[in-house]
């Protein structure tokens, strides 16, 4: 049985995670007032586009959103569930003022719809989300938020960990396979995710941490 309390701190959670979407997608579309900043560097003009990667692409939402925190608390109790959640929450938050005052745009290449991955990026993938909200990268912050999270409980449930860790290490570079971000953005990603997770630990776990003389 979930304590009361328990239930009300994971329902408000997944509501502020499914708010962090909703967030999301304004800023992606809604026109910004300035023309956007393209930060193309020279190693993305050599970074192939591979459509396999529309599959862990598209598993992102489930996985990041709602698998990792339900295992974070099932595996590790409500304080893991918590700073997994709330992580989220304010990594987006952070990325949503990036994109409000400092807007980027990822040009997209012409390609064809002729075969069924091909399809699914330019209808499924392009043809919901604008080239907007490159920097900092919202699959790369929410990723490495779930890797950090499924590090930390990988001795509970080992091969479950891995496996998931190894697929949203797919994620991360399915965002310039898919040429839906530029490498800069995975970089900002990594460093929202880092700061904001370990900063909700402190707050939430509150670690003894004792100097070593």
């Amino acid at each position: 049985m979930i304590a009361t309390s328990n239930k009300v701190k994971i329902i408000l959670v997944y509501i502020g995670i499914i708010l962090s979407f909703v967030t999301y997608e304004i800023f992606n579309k809604i026109n910004p007032t300035y023309p956007p900043l393209v930060m193309r560097g020279w190693l993305d003009e050599k970074i192939p586009l591979i459509p396999i990667f529309v599959f862990p692409y598209l598993s992102f939402h489930l996985l990041a959103a709602f698998v990792v925190p339900y295992i974070s608390y099932r595996v590790a109790g409500i304080k893991a569930f918590l700073v997994n959640g709330i992580s989220i929450i304010i990594s987006q938050m952070c990325l949503d003022i990036a994109y409000a005052f400092f807007q980027t745009e990822v040009p997209r290449p012409n390609v064809s719809d002729s075969s069924t991955l091909n399809w699914i990026l330019v209808h499924v993938i392009w043809g919901n989300d604008r080239p907007l909200n490159g920097f900092p990268s919202n699959h790369v912050t929410w990723s490495v938020i779930s890797i950090i999270s499924l590090w930390r409980i990988r001795k509970k449930i080992n091969k479950t960990s891995y496996l998931l860790i190894g697929w949203f290490l797919l994620i991360i570079p399915a965002t310039v396979f898919l040429a839906q971000h530029f490498l800069i953005d995975i970089y900002g990603g990594i460093f929202v995710a880092f700061s904001v997770y370990w900063a909700v630990t402190f707050v939430i776990e509150k670690p003894d941490i004792r100097l070593i003389r």
